[in-house]
């Protein structure tokens, strides 16, 4: 019995450890502050691409939106099994030079957040 706790525990330990690549750190208030200035920006500029019931936009619409906010090592993709959030649309991240700003585009909701680089350094976890 007490192997059977053990094995159970260590599973959970490396399940937990899987999913460590994804958390991001707390931000400092006045990176928080920057940041969110930044994505309000990228709110506006994506709510602009979705107004009026177009379609859903592509990722090249999507990443000039972004990248026109100033943000740098922009990324815009489908979003893969290892990513959070819905799995359709199109996910994106950008870098204000201290701090991440990332979300999702569908055609009925767009999502913007802020945070640190996640544990594997990007502000996005890697494509799968």
């Amino acid at each position: 019995m007490a192997d059977e706790r053990v094995r159970e525990e260590m599973l959970r330990r490396q399940q937990a450890a899987n999913d460590a690549f994804r958390q991001r750190g707390t931000l400092e208030p006045d990176t928080a502050a920057g940041a969110r200035a930044c994505a309000t920006e990228v709110l506006k500029g994506l709510n602009l691409l979705t107004a009026g019931g177009r379609d859903e936009p592509d990722e090249d619409a999507v990443r000039r939106a972004v990248t026109a906010t100033g943000l740098t090592d922009v990324v815009v993709r489908p979003p893969g099994r290892l990513d959070l959030g819905p799995g359709d649309g199109l996910i994106f991240a950008g870098w204000t030079g201290r701090a991440c700003v990332f979300g999702s585009v569908r055609q009925d909701d767009i999502t913007v957040e802020i945070g640190t680089r996640i544990a594997d350094g990007g502000c996005l976890p890697a494509p799968d």
